[in-house]
């Protein structure tokens, strides 16, 4: 299997994946999630859980190299959703200028990360 971008998907890359979306998407902050292992965006539609931030992540990167014992790590990019707050999110929030990111990070994981 391959991912939105081409790479070769991996086990361990779909566990990140389902905890990354698990948890943003019942977090209460998050509107709109992109992963670079779905093909589509995923809006979270409960009003009740939806909030004002839109997030971009690979929940793995650096997955392929794993055999290796290199570190990996996951990406992650918000922004501030522009949608009327009692509307479900649309592509629209998060298709804009990486200018207008709040916040970005990467967190590292190396063979004694505990999580």
């Amino acid at each position: 299997n391959a991912n939105a971008t081409g790479d070769d998907v991996k086990k361990l890359d779909i566990i990140a994946d389902d905890i990354w979306v698990e948890c943003l998407s019942r977090s209460g902050v998050c509107g709109l999630l992109v992963s670079e292992e779905q093909e589509e965006a995923v809006v979270v539609e409960d009003e009740a859980l939806r909030g004002p931030f839109c997030v971009a992540f690979d929940p793995l990167d650096g997955s392929s190299n794993i055999d290796c014992n290199v570190s990996v790590g996951s990406i992650f990019s918000v922004y501030r959703r522009q949608s009327p707050a009692d509307k479900a999110c649309t592509q629209a929030d998060i298709l804009r200028p990486g200018t207008e990111i709040i916040v970005a990070g990467y967190c590292m994981y190396g063979a004694a990360t505990e999580l």
